[in-house]
């Protein structure tokens, strides 16, 4: 059965400025002009979600694309929000990770041909998340009121898929709603939801346009008004948030972070290890100093610890001398010969992290039995990593609890998550050279950026080549290196104690709120379908 509840709306909408009524002749979506029309829509509009997501930064897409998206479902059978929802996927995936091509293509060496393969292949897979959201919401709620779906189904099954994608498959959390709103309005809801609960305010944002659309249509004036003060009380409720002070600034602590600029296609090789100490050493000569923390990004050192024992031995030395503290990334050789990848600090605090999640066919090859041999055409180095343990301590530095974290590490909120208020600042330490200079080094920071918000803390990010930086409680650059240079940032950072909400509940509240919209969009759905008495 076909339920076309938009059958009236037309481009009066503010959604996408096209005529959205559905023609009942177009039984085959190959031969029905209107369908070619909107699955090219589709596609355009996922294409310009990108720019609501750094380093654009023009948020208000956020909004837009989702309510032409939800428009055209609104139109749909099962099969065709299926597809709308695919087109939309190949749209925003192809344009925002595009980045995995270099990673292949230029870091890697691979062919060009196989390179382009493996990156549209893995596209597809992520355009099917917005396809399922289509396909389930109107499969399954497909006879609920155009205004049921809007509220109750659409936002909720999206964030759904958002929170699935974090995880599933080792988890990709790229390009959530959420991280787009870092510049918005809506950032200050950070604190109390996280990224995922401001996925869902911006969808209901989406979804309320294409509302008034309907009600403007319908010429009901009173559900119009409705809507857009739902709307004005969202968007006013996040600055008003900003008069709570979550956390409490602490005495502010002295930075140097090292951007050594190695290029990637060098960093591994043996006979240019001696490029990466010189350099960093050379950088770094001028910055011990009492009380001074210096950071150097993610495997700094290209060897073994093991295998470099003399040198840092000597930067120990050298930091318990002058009072000062490094802090680097290096790999850490197992006794099975296999590694992981390590932050040390030096000086008065000699500590430990090691990354806990890791990124598949970069540092290690799930089901290595099948794919060991496939993938060592790549030659990636370090490939044969290990995680470490779940619900490691914190670094602490001069009393500083330092809540630390290895490359897109960073981008999973309840990886990183912690409730401990005595945690000071976060850091993460990257090579994002693996990106070459593609949008990803952009999006990678303002992940990052909505770490600082939900924890309400400054992060400090150290790059190898960009981008470097530190970002404040608000989640602002508070100062930033220029990318693709070598640099040494030097600064103070003032670390923040204390809880927010999400520190303390994480992605569970946000989670009931999903299930139970869900579980009222089914209630109401069983309603229209129970036979009347």
């Amino acid at each position: 059965m076909l339920f076309h509840p938009l059958s009236s709306l037309t481009a009066s909408s503010p959604v996408v400025f096209i005529h959205l009524t559905h023609n009942h002749s177009c039984e085959h979506m190959k031969t029905c002009p209107e369908t070619t029309l909107f699955s090219l829509t589709a596609l355009l509009l996922g294409a310009l979600l990108t720019l609501a997501f750094a380093p654009y930064n023009v948020f208000p897409f956020a909004i837009l694309a989702p309510a032409g998206l939800f428009a055209l479902f609104l139109t749909a059978d099962t099969k065709r929000a299926f597809w709308f929802g695919f087109l939309f996927g190949l749209g925003l995936f192809s344009t925002g990770v595009h980045w995995i091509f270099i990673s292949i293509h230029v870091i890697g060496n691979v062919s060009t041909f196989l390179s382009a393969f493996i990156t549209i292949g893995f596209i597809a897979i992520l355009s099917l998340f917005p396809a399922l959201t289509g396909y389930f919401s109107n499969r399954y709620f497909g006879l609920l009121p155009s205004h049921t779906k809007l509220i109750y189904v659409y936002p909720p099954i999206w964030v759904l898929s958002e929170w699935i994608r974090s995880f599933i498959f080792t988890g990709f959390p790229w390009l959530f709603l959420g991280y787009s709103q870092t510049n918005s309005p809506l950032k200050s809801y950070a604190p109390i939801l996280g990224v995922y609960g401001i996925s869902l305010i911006v969808l209901f944002t989406s979804s309320l346009f294409v509302y008034a659309g309907i009600a403007l249509k319908q010429r009901t004036y009173r559900q119009l008004c409705i809507n857009f003060f739902i709307i004005l009380a969202l968007w006013i409720g996040g600055p008003l948030l900003n008069l709570i002070q979550w956390t409490q600034a602490q005495a502010p602590i002295s930075v140097a972070l090292v951007q050594g600029n190695i290029p990637q296609t060098i960093k591994w090789s043996p006979e240019h290890l001696q490029l990466s100490l010189d350099r960093y050493l050379s950088l770094t000569k001028s910055l011990w100093k009492k009380d001074n923390i210096i950071i150097w990004p993610e495997a700094a050192i290209p060897i073994p610890l093991q295998n470099i024992e003399d040198l840092i031995n000597q930067l120990d030395a050298k930091a318990k001398e002058t009072q000062s503290h490094l802090i680097l990334g290096i790999p850490i050789q197992t006794p099975n010969n296999d590694y992981y990848n390590a932050i040390v600090t030096l000086g008065t605090d000699n500590q430990v992290y090691l990354k806990q999640h890791l990124v598949p066919f970069g540092e290690y090859t799930p089901f290595s039995n099948l794919f060991e041999s496939t993938f060592n055409f790549m030659h990636i180095p370090m490939s044969n990593m290990v995680p470490g343990g779940s619900f490691q301590k914190p670094l602490e530095i001069n009393h500083t609890k330092i809540l630390a974290s290895v490359c897109y590490e960073i981008a999973f909120p309840d990886l990183i998550r912690s409730s401990d208020p005595t945690i000071g600042l976060l850091l993460t330490v990257t090579n994002d050279a693996w990106f070459g200079e593609s949008n990803a080094q952009g999006q990678h920071l303002q992940m990052a950026a909505m770490a600082a918000l939900e924890f309400a803390r400054p992060l400090v990010f150290v790059s190898n080549d960009g981008i470097t930086a530190i970002i404040n409680e608000k989640g602002e650059i508070q100062t930033a290196a220029p990318p693709h240079v070598v640099f040494v940032l030097k600064s103070s950072v003032q670390p923040r104690t204390g809880s927010t909400p999400w520190m303390r509940v994480g992605s569970d509240l946000i989670l009931v709120i999903l299930i139970g919209l869900l579980i009222t969009a089914k209630i109401k759905w069983k309603k229209l379908t129970l036979p009347k008495k």
